[in-house]
């Protein structure tokens, strides 16, 4: 079986781009959002900020690897690629702590749905694409890095985070806030999209009504003032 994912982890690591995002909205298009969950309003109002908290931890969990160090993610020329073996920071805590974060971010979107059907589908697909794409890479850095890599995967757990290795994974290092959000502007920002038109497709399959609450407004607005600002501030 793994084997066997491993050319499928090689697609979805290259194709994740326009891939990733085409999944969410077949999903969310194959079903409208639910209008009360279990008939109740407040319990649906605390569902989606269940799914919100979610997501912002997703994206926290992205922006904890990169505070510790910068890494490349895109691979060369969208293949695997690495000049070195990242034992520290996170990835002394979990394998696949960048992974893991994204696992968290698309969780929360897919409750913030509402529906259970696309819920259970959505995070079923994901969970397969990334132990795909972990599978794959895992083969490139056995081969690559050998005993050193075996060693490493002893140690730490391939995805859920071990924490009680955190504290020898981040012993010397130097958490940056700055580093975090100039590296994760980017991700912040999709999160931010993807909350927002989960809620304004909710609202509209309940009013009816195309244009969004003034709360999604605010996030819509909000999301592209801020990664504009960064991008300014990095030029600078």
């Amino acid at each position: 079986m793994k084997e066997s994912m491993i050319p499928l982890g090689r697609f979805f690591f290259k194709s994740r781009n326009f891939l990733f995002p085409l999944i969410v909205f077949g999903l969310f298009a194959l079903m409208p959002p639910a209008q009360l969950i279990l008939g109740s309003a407040q319990t649906e109002t605390m569902l989606d900020a269940t799914a919100i908290t979610i997501v912002a931890l997703g994206v926290l969990i992205r922006m904890m690897v990169i505070g510790y160090f910068e890494v490349v993610r895109d691979g060369d020329k969208k293949t695997a690629h690495a000049d070195e073996l990242f034992t520290r920071g996170m990835f002394g805590i979990s394998r696949n702590s960048l992974y893991l974060g994204n696992l968290t971010i698309y969780t929360g979107v897919f409750l913030l749905h509402g529906t259970w059907p696309v819920f259970m589908a959505g995070v079923a697909i994901f969970l397969f694409i990334y132990y795909a794409i972990i599978f794959s890479e895992e083969a490139f850095l056995a081969d690559k890095f050998g005993e050193s890599f075996t060693a490493y995967c002893k140690h730490v757990p391939r995805l859920l985070p071990k924490l009680s290795n955190r504290a020898e994974a981040t012993s010397g290092m130097q958490f940056s806030w700055k580093r975090a959000v100039y590296g994760e502007y980017n991700i912040i920002g999709q999160a931010v999209l993807m909350v927002a038109l989960a809620l304004w497709y909710e609202s509209y399959n309940v009013t009816g009504l195309v244009m969004p609450p003034l709360s999604v407004a605010v996030l819509l607005v909000g999301g592209i003032l801020f990664v504009l600002a960064i991008r300014t501030f990095k030029r600078r």
